[in-house]
């Protein structure tokens, strides 16, 4: 009942899931009328919403899920909106955010003259070389991410939610006294 009349072929399929036909507006826009039309408070809806974007500036790929519900759950925000977050890091952008987390790690770890690896050493050894020169510093660029995304997204998100809720509460008010 669903279907197509003329199936895709693969490369059709493909070229789809890496770039949809109408592009990527359709499925913003869908995100954001989803989050509107959320039930809860508009704290609750842009808390968990500044979560997920905020775990999206994390160097921890594949655990954004888990650490945007248990950072959601902490601040009492929606673990839905979490999720749909989380969609901010996503693998277009990551590729920019981690290369952007590294260099503000290098250039912080030296400015606050953070340096953990200096008296260990088992981890002078090769091994736990890359861990100190790549992961550290995108863990201390993450953390640093986050204390600025989570405020941005915080407030424009709560700032939206209101406003639409507003609107929306006048445009009823408006087909309410037509009636």
């Amino acid at each position: 009942m669903f279907r197509r009349r003329k199936s895709l072929s693969l490369f059709e399929k493909i070229r789809s899931a890496i770039w949809p036909k109408k592009g990527f507006s359709r499925v913003i826009n869908y995100l954001v009328q989803r989050i509107l039309r959320m039930p809860g408070s508009a704290y609750s809806l842009a808390a968990g919403f500044a979560c997920g974007a905020c775990v999206s500036f994390t160097p921890f790929l594949g655990f954004h899920f888990v650490l945007a519900i248990l950072l959601a759950m902490l601040i009492r925000g929606n673990v839905l909106t979490a999720l749909i977050g989380t969609a901010i890091g996503n693998p277009w952008t990551f590729p920019f955010i981690l290369v952007m987390l590294h260099s503000v790690g290098t250039a912080v770890i030296p400015f606050i003259g953070f340096d953990v690896f200096a008296g260990l050493s088992f981890l002078q050894s090769d091994q736990f070389g890359v861990l100190a020169d790549l992961f550290l510093p995108m863990v201390i660029g993450g953390i640093i991410a986050c204390l600025i995304t989570w405020p941005i997204f915080f407030v424009l998100s709560y700032w939206l939610i209101v406003s639409w809720r507003k609107h929306r509460a006048m445009r009823r008010q408006k087909k309410e006294i037509k009636a």
